[in-house]
């Protein structure tokens, strides 16, 4: 009897389970994203594809995140992935990497387009335009800190697109 009350509970749930539909559709857990992934596909299949496996999971809004979020393995995919992204998945990274430019400022720069193109250029990603005061000052503080030589170009830029609108303070001159 007790062998009967200790079993029946499990073959209970077994028949349970195997009376549930299967699921054929993808799952968070198989579709592990993650940046060393994707940085494979990107290399093994290239980025046009890898952006057409983005779309068809619709990963990129987790993708988006964790770019904001200033990790490194996620910003360095930008670049290969934003040059085939359509017009609003490249804005809507742009908007990450704007995000993440306080959390990480040397992540960020580091892909910056030297050349200040549309896409990746220091115009696009360090400007103010459309962002709080808060982010303006963090970002301002968090560049101005970088003190790599590698990233000197991209970082005067990138303080040149904070600067640029800038309420200009004048001096109380006491009267």
């Amino acid at each position: 009897m007790l062998l009967v009350a200790l079993l029946g509970p499990a073959i209970g749930l077994t028949a349970l389970a195997a009376s549930l539909p299967k699921d054929t559709g993808v799952t968070e857990s198989a579709s592990t994203l993650s940046a060393r992934a994707l940085a494979r596909q990107i290399h093994e299949e290239g980025a046009q594809a890898t952006v057409r496996t983005l779309d068809g999971q619709k990963a990129w809004p987790r993708l988006r995140r964790a770019v904001a979020a200033g990790w490194d393995g996620w910003i360095e995919l930008v670049p290969d992935l934003i040059t085939h992204a359509d017009d609003d998945t490249a804005s809507r990274l742009r908007t990450a990497l704007r995000q993440a430019l306080p959390r990480n400022p040397r992540g960020v720069l580091a892909v910056i387009d030297p050349g200040n193109g549309a896409l990746l250029g220091a115009g696009a990603i360090c400007t103010p335009h459309g962002m709080s005061t808060r982010w303006r000052r963090d970002s301002i503080r968090a560049v101005s800190a970088m003190h790599d030589i590698h990233i000197a170009h991209p970082a005067a830029d990138c303080m040149a697109a904070l600067s640029a609108g800038a309420p200009i303070e004048t001096a109380d001159n006491g009267t």
